[in-house]
């Protein structure tokens, strides 16, 4: 596809008379097209002023008179065309289905092969019951360097939580270790290392890339042999925004068709939205609370987003920062439907997570 400025006779710098040279070969990007040839005109008439331009060929090069100036045809990219097929339903978007209330309240377990569990290296906030239902139906359990010396406070304080009669453990039993502990191991404890001393640690001593990253080079192989796609990540938000950030470049380098990512924390669930077309169905106890959820464009812009079920809903919008994200959105239906050509980050508040660390921390 392509955009082809014809232009007979000598060039004039009449806008009226301008616009009777421009016409238009072989592309339904019409919008586009026309805003690059105007722009790629006026630069060569205001280099050649006079001067006579034509094309005579599909070849896309220019000629000017007394000299030979090669200019590129003005192409939309594959990624605009093959997303506007998409749009235009020429090609059909790939379609995506989410449950996350199988994470909080149901369930507890994800894909027909179960998931596998990541604790990262922060206290967990997320109430306990949701995380050793989580962490019971997990078919890989891993701790990422110090999430290990967090997940031994979570194991020693919950016997201890047991031993006061104050619970019952029998629901989802004795709380197994990691399978296996994976990092640099620059922020595991002593205590930690004998705590776990039958636990396989694997160092993964790279510097170009953080320990939760590297340990998805460690895990994905067991995972593909167990056909597991799900993971889940116990990873709570802190001060450190470097870190978070850090946590969603994960998302964008490891989530794929086989690999689906959710970081779970005390307040929210957040995972990558590919391109396509997403069906979110949302808890009906978030419906009816409406808790928050928000789409953000991160690192590239959307073009084009369109939602349904939204409380306030996109229509062909662009999203972009330093332009326009959804944030403290609601629901207005128990479905919501997300179209877009560009990776969206999708977050939402989890059913009684804020509420039940409000009660603890009272």
């Amino acid at each position: 596809m392509g955009s082809i400025l014809k232009m007979s006779g000598r060039a004039k710098h009449n806008n009226s008379n301008f616009m009777n040279f421009v016409r238009f070969k072989g592309t339904r990007c019409r919008n586009m097209a026309a805003a690059a040839v105007i722009k790629n005109a006026l630069f060569k008439l205001l280099r050649g002023a006079g001067s006579c331009l034509a094309m005579p060929d599909d070849s896309g090069i220019f000629r000017q008179a007394g000299n030979l100036r090669v200019y590129p045809r003005n192409f939309c990219t594959k990624t605009t065309i093959g997303f506007r097929q998409q749009m235009d339903h020429t090609v059909p978007p790939k379609e995506y289905k989410w449950t996350p209330g199988n994470l909080i309240n149901e369930s507890f377990r994800l894909g027909p092969n179960g998931h596998v569990c990541i604790v990262l290296n922060r206290q967990i906030q997320i109430p306990a019951h949701v995380v050793k239902l989580l962490w019971k139906n997990a078919t890989l359990r891993c701790a990422v360097d110090g999430g290990s010396n967090h997940w031994r406070d979570f194991i020693l304080a919950q016997s201890l939580t047991a031993n006061k009669g104050n619970t019952d453990n029998s629901e989802v039993g004795i709380i197994e270790p990691p399978d296996l502990i994976t990092g640099d191991f620059d922020s595991i404890t002593e205590e930690t290392v004998e705590f776990f001393k039958a636990i396989p640690k694997i160092r993964t001593p790279d510097q170009d890339a953080t320990d939760f990253t590297k340990a998805f080079t460690v895990l994905q192989p067991v995972m593909m042999q167990r056909k597991v796609t799900d993971v889940v990540v116990f990873h709570d938000c802190s001060g450190r925004l470097d870190q978070v950030m850090a946590n969603l470049n994960t998302l964008y380098k490891k989530q794929n068709d086989s690999c689906n990512v959710y970081l779970l924390s005390s307040d929210s669930i957040t995972w990558l939205l590919r391109p396509g077309k997403h069906t979110i169905q949302v808890p009906l106890d978030l419906v009816t609370s409406q808790r928050w959820c928000s789409l953000m464009p991160l690192g590239s812009t959307a073009h084009n987003v369109t939602t349904q079920g939204l409380k306030w809903n996109l229509y062909n919008a662009q999203m972009e920062f330093g332009g326009m994200v959804s944030t403290s959105n609601t629901y207005s239906t128990e479905f919501v439907q997300v179209e877009t050509d560009s990776n969206l980050i999708w977050s939402m508040g989890a059913y009684d997570f804020e509420e039940k660390l409000r009660a603890n921390i009272n």
